[in-house]
């Protein structure tokens, strides 16, 4: 079995087929130390005379690291890793070797003004695509050449465009998901995503796959032409109310807007960092702690991992994970014929005839007859690359 990298609670790990280890990110490493010494020379500001001259305390000036971490990463034929970093101030993209992780790397793009959610790598072209985020919640697909420090944007508009995906046969057809966006007085509003195509030497844009009640992300495709994606359910369609609640609505509508507006920086803090900002002190801290760790973040959906991992216990499954039994890993062949490949997946590589996945609990590799073998156990992997 060939080596596999995935991403899990912000680190990148090797699974060289025996053990996980943890990849070294340089990028990420120095960023953080420049960060810690800033801080350092800073700390006059919040101790001794210094901190009660300037008013502040070292709470003021401490150094979050949380948004620092590795977000996704491709292999080139040359067996080089290409890792892309979300940084305080925008995004970095390196390489090295994956014989020796302990050397240098090199410096592929520093750019301050965008975010690197997800890539994808063109080896006809020896080009990289991008889905990054530029301004707000907007998600936009762009092509990096890796002989050029520019950038071209192939997608714009009020949209998420996530997870693109060059067509082995043809790189110059590319997939990728994306969700419109919404924009309401106090709240931001997706819509159901979709597997979109673009024919990069045309221009023509076609959406492949689409069904206003479930989302389809994560495209992949192999060398015959079959089309693989996640399918869920969709849930962030608006809920409408009955007439008989519309005057109860108006008399609490103001209280309704502060709630919401907390709930919804709630919801976006604990999806990029993995925490709320509602306390847990009170009566029973312990109880609302174990509540957190139950219900987490998971490519945008709330999912209840303790009560999934016991549904699927139930269910039967082998290697029972914490994702819900509602999102399929889906194979759509040439023909247009679907089949439904595994359920409760939560991301997926695939390689030749080889198909890897993350439940949530365990990383697992679908063999050729359709029986299961289990690699390793790691909690949330978000990306998967082999």
């Amino acid at each position: 079995m060939s080596v596999l990298f995935y991403l899990s609670e912000q680190n990148l790990y090797l699974w060289d087929g025996n053990k996980s280890t943890t990849v070294p990110c340089q990028a990420i490493d120095q960023y953080k130390k420049n960060l810690l010494e800033i801080q350092q020379r800073k700390d006059w500001k919040t101790k001794g005379s210094g901190a009660q001259f300037m008013g502040l305390s070292a709470q003021d000036e401490e150094v979050n690291l949380k948004h620092i971490f590795p977000t996704d990463m491709v292999i080139t034929p040359e067996q080089n890793l290409i890792y892309a970093s979300c940084l305080q101030d925008g995004v970095s993209i390196n390489s090295k070797s994956i014989s020796n992780l302990q050397e240098t790397e090199g410096l592929i793009l520093r750019k301050n003004d965008f975010v690197v959610q997800d890539m994808a790598f063109d080896s006809v072209k020896n080009r990289l695509a991008l889905s990054v985020n530029s301004d707000g919640y907007e998600r936009h697909i762009c092509i990096l050449p890796l002989d050029a420090n520019r950038t071209q944007f192939l997608t714009e508009g009020d949209c998420q465009d996530s997870n693109p995906c060059f067509d082995p046969r043809d790189s110059m057809q590319l997939y990728y998901d994306s969700g419109g966006l919404g924009y309401g007085e106090y709240r931001v509003g997706f819509s159901p995503k979709e597997i979109c195509h673009l024919d990069m030497g045309t221009g023509d844009l076609d959406v492949v796959i689409s069904d206003p009640k479930f989302d389809f992300f994560k495209p992949k495709v192999d060398s015959s032409g079959n089309l693989y994606f996640i399918k869920r359910p969709y849930t962030h369609g608006d809920q409408r109310e009955s007439p008989v609640t519309t005057l109860k609505d108006i008399v609490f509508a103001p209280f309704k807007i502060i709630r919401a507006i907390v709930g919804w920086l709630d919801f976006f803090t604990q999806r990029y960092t993995g925490e709320s900002l509602k306390t847990t002190s009170g009566n029973n801290p312990a109880k609302s702690q174990q509540k957190s760790e139950e219900e987490l973040f998971v490519e945008g959906n709330l999912i209840k991992a303790q009560q999934n991992l016991e549904r699927n216990q139930k269910l039967g499954e082998k290697y029972p994970g914490t994702i819900p039994n509602s999102w399929e890993l889906v194979k759509r062949s040439p023909s247009g014929n679907i089949t439904v490949l595994k359920k409760g997946v939560m991301s997926y590589a695939i390689k030749d005839d080889q198909i890897f996945y993350s439940n949530g609990k365990y990383l697992v590799e679908i063999l050729p007859d359709q029986s299961e073998k289990l690699l390793l156990e790691a909690k949330l992997i978000s990306k998967i690359m082999c």
